[in-house]
């Protein structure tokens, strides 16, 4: 199983409502959402689509990043309110990063019955009171028990319910996206090869964003399209970085977007990719069309979720 942990911000909302059509495989696909905004509507539509494949929806309810930091009882009140609604896809789900993150799930969790109902959690680091959150999650019904992999082998150990999944940050972020350059091609991920050997249920990435956040950005020097692939030789996740030529100031973003595109058009071509993002590509380059950086953005997203479900 794969757990894709996206934000909710406009273009990763877009590209997980688009694959909806592909469709996603509710068997192997439960996407990770971070809510960001205070309102809900963007989140509430994804969820609707994503129900009528039966495709579940872990939602953090205490974000790390946002205008809802702090403020988790906003999430909790509008899953609640959803399930109301019969949309019952959504599990809750708990970032773990302190003492206080385990205080504000056992008291929340068992007053709204999320004990009994099913819930996940997301341990970013190590905490004090260990021992208390694995004796209460051991005997409560969790759903997806994700454990970044920084501390997978001390935070692996003791838990017994769940289905543990491993989370990892594989995107070699750059400062700029000219320094891509000199690093084009570049080793990605293998955990869809090992984790059930390495004794996961499944396996979380932060695809081709990476785990930082960034609220906004101006206009880059250079346009980068990052797109995963299959190495052909040992069977890992690669990824590609295509990069414009002209990347001397701000101006012309449509012209680098199309350098960039030439690149990835042959590459596609000769690796014989066509999932719904590489068609995508494929017409914005026959048609000579810049559909925006969020737009790139999205497709790239699509890619690699789709890349990954037809490889387990």
């Amino acid at each position: 199983m794969y757990l894709p942990y996206l934000r909710g911000k406009q273009y990763e909302l877009l590209a997980l409502r688009e694959l909806c059509a592909l469709p996603l495989d509710n068997t192997k696909i439960f996407p990770i959402l971070e809510p960001l905004k205070t309102t809900l509507k963007s989140i509430e539509t994804a969820l609707v689509a994503l129900k009528r494949i039966g495709i579940q929806m872990q939602l953090i309810v205490n974000p790390e990043h946002g205008e809802l930091k702090g403020n988790g009882n906003v999430v909790l009140d509008f899953i609640d309110h959803m399930r109301s609604l019969g949309v019952d896809n959504v599990i809750p789900t708990y970032m773990i990063l302190s003492d206080r993150d385990f205080t504000y799930f056992e008291s929340t969790a068992a007053v709204r019955g999320y004990l009994e109902s099913g819930y996940s959690l997301v341990h970013l680091n190590q905490i004090s009171n260990v021992t208390a959150l694995k004796t209460l999650v051991n005997e409560s019904a969790i759903k997806f028990n994700i454990i970044h992999v920084t501390h997978q082998m001390s935070l692996k150990r003791g838990f017994t319910n769940g289905a543990l999944t491993l989370l990892s940050d594989p995107f070699n972020k750059q400062k700029r996206n000219s320094d891509y350059i000199s690093v084009d091609d570049e080793f990605f991920s293998n955990d869809y090869l090992y984790y059930v050997d390495e004794k996961f249920a499944a396996f979380s990435d932060y695809l081709t964003i990476g785990s930082d956040y960034v609220e906004g950005g101006m206009l880059p020097y250079a346009v980068a399209i990052h797109l995963t692939y299959v190495n052909k030789e040992s069977g890992e996740i690669w990824i590609r970085h295509f990069i414009s030529n002209s990347n001397e100031d701000y101006s012309d973003t449509p012209g680098k977007f199309g350098e960039a595109l030439d690149k990835l058009i042959e590459f596609i071509n000769a690796e014989d990719l066509h999932t719904k993002a590489c068609e995508q590509f494929r017409d914005y380059h026959s048609r000579g069309a810049f559909p925006g950086l969020g737009v790139v953005k999205k497709l790239s997203i699509m890619h690699h979720i789709q890349l990954i479900q037809e490889l387990i």
